[in-house]
Formats: structure tokens, C-alpha cells, sequence
């Protein structure tokens, strides 16, 4: 079961956010004081791991805190949730109503159980002073009245408690690694109350979890410490408690080999760490901030899902802050491997921690004049701050943003593909023949993975612009994803279509996947690699099978013959060089000018230039 969308209203600065789509990772990038704390802790108490709820007298909205006395009964959140295989079947078996007189839950003649609506979903909302409520809803959001559909309320929401995923909400990750007395840790705990534990300090909650994961009971484990046969058993409990943590954690921190030594002395627990490659233990306080961050994301996570990683979403605050930048981008691939299991939401005002290769997961979180929080679906925003983060994740300075906006844009897949546009156009132009129009200003996006969100800027902002894209798999898959954002508003508003060119259609270059180099001759190419590896690649040495990219080819036959990796800046640099002795158009390698100039023709086609 996924999270498909949510809305939070009446809770502190958010009146209403209005459905807020989700996607397997969604980020959401905003300033400070904007309201991203409270919208996700007002979601995680829809459904918490931890038995949070909502209190008025802390939640209701200040700028109508006389209401909060009328706030029993008011929505706080609501969400929907998508049925994965098989489970909108499971509800409804579960759920219908026995036939009267029968046993209820029996199965067998006269239980009939209605068949589920055709894009049935599960709703879900709280109330203040209410307990989460849990209906069956159709395709558009609408609450199905379960009487006509056979079906036990009360059983719908026994079965939704057990089954819809929880909301794990990590804020603080505050963890010294500091040795820590466990008598003293226990006393605390006990003030506090055992069903306080939130009452504790983080770190003292990062104990208890290690203690839990560990199955380890603080009164047994102080207890054990007052007989040498105790603290015997006690080195077992630790040696068990060692492992799985160790275990877990490798699951989640993929830099370097990490395994954990949890010691007892006494009542004295201490945390050691030891990379496989060193050897040596080193207590957990002394390595760095951003590492023990990492422990303790890894270590609540683990015990959140049960140590299983399943079922449960987690709404993380800033993740990765104490990260340096590949740390950062390692955690995105957590994310995304996470993401096969696990809805992933979080904030940031990182501009590295914004994934370009999927605009379609950003939500911008703004304050209007009232300072109440509103939500924006993709990555333009009227405030500077939450710009600042997505100019700076797209390499745009301010005055580059400026100069963008009032030129015609065409977004390329990367600085190699402006490189060789501008030369081809410039050697045309030079003769009288088409190139590129002055009018348009080339902007490249690092890879075509990176385009859409290029294309979502450009289209937010309103430019005039467009993108050119290779005929292969991965431009497909940029295409349809610029495909999905809102083009109609786009063109209704700025007059003109957002242009998406597919190189091989528009240069005309007879080959099933085209690419930058396929609108010079393979021989050519080919050369190029040969120079930059001191082999005697041939034309028939190449594949026929599979991909018409000639550089895909070269890449495949430089592997088989010669084990060695294709690398475009090696051979980038070698094209550089003919580059430089071209003078005129006649010393293009053949067919590479007439390619080029239909090219240019149908962008500048494209923007009316």
C-alpha cells in the first residue's frame, strides 16, 4: 500500500495545504519558518508508529486561537492510500458483513462479498479529539458508503491499522556516541515515566533503541552487572546486539565497511566502531558529526520498521545536512533503493540534495501574506529562497536566470552537445548556409537524465524555450516525463508550445537511435576512438545487434576486444583536434554538413527564428 496524496489543514501555520501529491521520493524545499516541520509532523500523526496525537491547546492555528475551543471535530490530515496486488481483494474478504446469524469473518455460503470498485482506494483522516478514521473510496477521493458495499466500518479500520503503512518522523538526529551510564540512563527513564519516552533526551532515545534492536532489557542488563555470571550472559547480549546492528546498518551505508562493538563495564555501555579495513575500534564520539548522523537515521529507521524496512513511510527533516556533498549524493541512492518498499518524504535546502533527474518529485513550500504555509507542485516559486536552492541545483547564478528569461532556450543534454552545435553552426553560418539562430541560446543540463528538470525551470518560469534530445532509450524517458508536466497552461499562458526535438527526426539521420556523434560518419568516429586508445578498431568489428548508436557500438566492441572502458571526454578530445583544423565547411567529414544544417533548420523552425 503506497500514499498517493495527503492534505493537512487547521494545524498551526497550515490552514489548508490542499492535496499535496506524492511520489515514490518527494522533496520538499523550502525556507526556514515556512511551515515544513509542521506539515510533516501533522501528517505523521495520522497514522505514527509511535502513538502521537494531536493536542489543540499546541496545534490549533494561532491567528484563531479563540477557535480552538470549537477545534474537537475539526480535520487536522487526510491522505489516500493506493492498493498494491491483491490487498483491495484482502480488505473486502476481511471486511464484509456476515450473513445474519453466521459467525462474523466466516466464510462459506450466503458471505458475499462485493466486487471493488474499478480504482478503489483507501481514505484515511483524523480529527481533533477523534482516533484516525479508515473508508473505502473510489478513483477520484470520494468516501464509498460501506453499507452498500457490504462492508463493516469497524472492520475496514481493524484491518487498515494493521495494514497501512506508518508514518516515521525523524527530526532529530542529535547523537554524541558519549559512553553512557546505564543505571543513571534508567533512573531518567523512570522519572519520566516508561510511556514517556519522548520525554527523554535524543540521545538517551538512541540508547533505548540500540537496546531495543538489541532485544537487551535496561533493568536485566543492570541487573546482570551485579554477578560475574550476569555479566557473562551479558557479553553474549551484547556480542547478538553487535552483529544485528552492524548488519542493519551496512544495509543503509554503502562508503565503506562498518561493523559495531557494543561494550558493557559495570553499568557503562559504550559504542565502538571499527572499519573492516583498519581493524581498530574507535569509540563512536569521536568520528565525525555526519557519520554519527548516519547511525542515527540508520539505527531509529530500523527500529521504526521492525528491523524489516518495510511498511512504513518515512518523513525525514533535513537529511544530510551533517553530510559532505558525495555523502549527500550516496544518501539519494539510499532513498531510491528505499523507495522500492517505503514511501520516502523529506526537506531540504540543499540544492544537492535535490535529485535533477526527477522535477517531478519537488514540491515548493511557500508562506503567503499572512504567513500561512502553501504548497507548490514542481520547482518554480514567486519567493527567492526556495529558488535559491533550485537555480543553485541547475548551476544558475541570478543574473544567468535573467539573461535566460528574455532569450529563446534550447536545453541539450550536455556541455558536449553545445560544444559541437556551436562549431557545426558556426563553419555554416561562415558560408551563408543555416545554422543555429543568434536567437537562441543553447543551456545544457549535464545528462539526459538531468533535462527534465531543465525543462521543468524553463517551464515554470515561463521562457521561451525548449529541448533537444537523442533518439535513445534514456531521451525517450526524458521526453515522457516532460510529457507529464502541465504543457496546455504553458502554451495557454506564453502563447507558444514548450518545444521537445528529437535529434534523429530533426537532423533526418537514417538510424533507428540517434545521438550527438550520429550526425558525423561512424568511420569518422571510430577514428577518434582508435587515436584516443591506440587500437585498430574497424568498421565490421562493431555490433550490428541492438543499438544503431554508433558511440554504444564502439563502446561494446572496445570492451569485447580490448577490455577496455569507453570514456567520451578521452575521445572528446581527439574530436577537439580535427575540430580545430576545420576551416570551412567542405573539411566537415561527409554527410555531416547536410545533417547539421536540417538540424538547425527545424530548431530554428521551432522557435519561429
Amino acid at each position: 500500500m503506497k500514499l498517493s496524496k495527503f492534505r493537512i489543514s487547521n494545524y498551526r501555520n497550515v490552514i489548508d495545504s490542499g492535496w499535496i501529491e506524492t511520489t515514490s521520493v518527494t522533496a520538499f524545499v523550502g525556507q526556514n519558518e515556512a511551515g515544513k516541520s509542521n506539515l510533516f509532523e501533522a501528517l505523521h500523526r495520522l497514522h505514527p508508529y509511535d502513538d502521537a496525537d494531536y493536542d489543540p491547546d499546541e496545534d490549533w492555528p494561532v491567528d484563531d486561537w479563540k477557535g480552538r475551543k470549537n477545534a474537537k471535530g475539526n480535520v487536522v490530515s487526510r491522505a489516500l492510500f493506493a492498493f498494491e496486488e491483491d490487498e483491495a481483494t484482502e480488505l473486502f474478504e476481511f471486511a464484509t458483513v456476515p450473513p445474519e446469524g453466521g459467525a462474523e469473518g466466516e466464510e462459506g455460503e450466503g458471505v458475499v462479498v462485493a466486487a471493488v470498485p474499478k480504482g478503489a482506494q483507501l481514505f484515511a483522516r483524523h480529527r481533533y479529539g477523534y482516533a484516525s478514521a479508515f473508508y473505502v473510496a473510489d478513483s477520484s477521493g470520494e468516501i464509498l458508503e460501506h453499507e452498500k458495499l457490504n462492508l463493516s466500518t469497524e472492520k475496514v479500520r481493524e484491518w487498515a491499522l494493521e495494514n497501512v503503512p506508518k508514518f516515521v518522523l525523524i527530526q532529530d538526529y542529535e547523537f554524541s556516541g558519549a559512553q553512557v551510564e546505564l543505571d543513571q540512563l534508567k533512573a531518567r527513564w523512570d522519572k519520566v515515566g516508561r510511556d514517556n519516552r519522548h520525554k527523554l533526551s535524543s540521545a538517551d532515545q538512541t540508547i533505548l533503541i540500540v537496546l531495543d534492536l538489541a532485544e537487551i532489557d535496561i533493568d536485566d542488563v543492570v541487573e546482570k552487572g551485579s554477578t560475574s555470571d550476569g555479566r557473562t550472559l551479558r557479553q553474549f547480549d551484547t556480542r547478538a546486539a553487535s552483529a544485528y546492528l552492524s548488519k542493519q546498518f551496512r544495509k543503509l551505508w554503502q562508503q565503506k565497511k562498518v561493523s559495531f562493538d557494543i561494550a558493557v563495564d559495570g553499568t557503562t555501555l559504550n559504542i565502538f566502531t571499527v572499519d573492516d579495513a583498519i581493524g581498530f575500534p574507535v569509540r563512536l564520539n569521536r568520528r565525525s558529526t555526519g557519520f554519527r548522523w548516519y547511525v542515527s537515521f540508520a539505527w531509529k529507521f530500523t527500529h521504526a520498521s521492525e528491523g524489516d524496512f518495510q511498511n512504513c513511510i518515512l518523513l525525514l527533516e533535513e537529511p544530510g545536512i551533517h553530510l559532505h556533498y558525495s555523502g549527500q549524493r550516496d544518501l539519494l541512492g539510499v532513498f531510491e533503493n528505499l523507495s522500492e518498499t517505503n514511501g520516502i518524504l523529506y526537506t531540504t535546502h540543499l540544492s544537492s540534495m535535490v535529485d535533477q533527474a526527477n522535477p517531478e518529485r519537488v514540491r515548493i513550500i511557500e508562506t503567503d501574506e499572512e504567513h500561512h504555509l502553501k504548497v507548490t507542485h514542481g520547482v518554480v516559486s514567486s519567493q527567492s529562497a526556495p529558488m535559491a536552492v533550485i537555480e543553485s541545483a541547475l548551476g544558475l547564478t541570478s543574473d544567468l536566470s535573467g539573461m535566460l528569461g528574455n532569450r529563446k532556450v534550447l536545453i541539450v543534454e550536455g556541455g558536449t552537445d553545445a560544444l559541437i552545435l556551436s562549431k557545426l553552426s558556426g563553419l555554416l553560418a561562415k558560408e551563408g548556409r543555416e545554422g543555429l539562430s543568434d536567437q537562441v541560446y543553447m543551456w545544457p543540463a549535464e545528462t539526459s537524465t538531468k533535462a527534465p528538470m531543465y525543462a521543468a525551470f524553463a517551464i515554470g518560469q515561463r521562457w521561451d524555450a525548449g529541448v533537444l534530445l537523442d533518439t535513445d532509450e534514456a531521451g525517450n524517458q526524458a521526453h515522457e516525463k516532460i510529457k507529464k508536466m502541465d504543457l496546455k497552461e504553458y502554451s495557454d499562458e506564453t502563447g507558444h508550445e514548450f518545444r521537445v526535438l528529437m535529434i534523429g527526426q530533426a537532423s533526418g539521420v537514417k538510424k533507428t537511435d540517434v545521438a550527438i556523434e550520429d550526425l558525423f560518419p561512424d568511420d569518422w568516429f571510430l577514428d577518434c576512438v582508435n587515436r584516443a586508445y591506440g587500437v585498430a578498431l574497424t568498421l565490421a568489428d562493431l555490433p550490428e545487434d541492438g543499438t544503431t548508436l554508433i558511440a554504444k557500438r564502439v563502446e561494446a566492441a572496445l570492451k569485447s576486444k580490448h577490455s577496455r572502458e569507453l570514456k567520451k571526454k578521452d575521445v572528446l578530445t581527439e574530436m577537439l583536434r580535427d575540430f580545430d583544423s576545420w576551416k570551412k565547411v567542405s573539411d566537415l567529414p561527409k554527410g555531416t554538413a547536410a545533417n547539421a544544417e536540417r538540424l538547425f533548420k527545424k530548431i530554428n523552425g521551432a522557435f519561429g527564428v
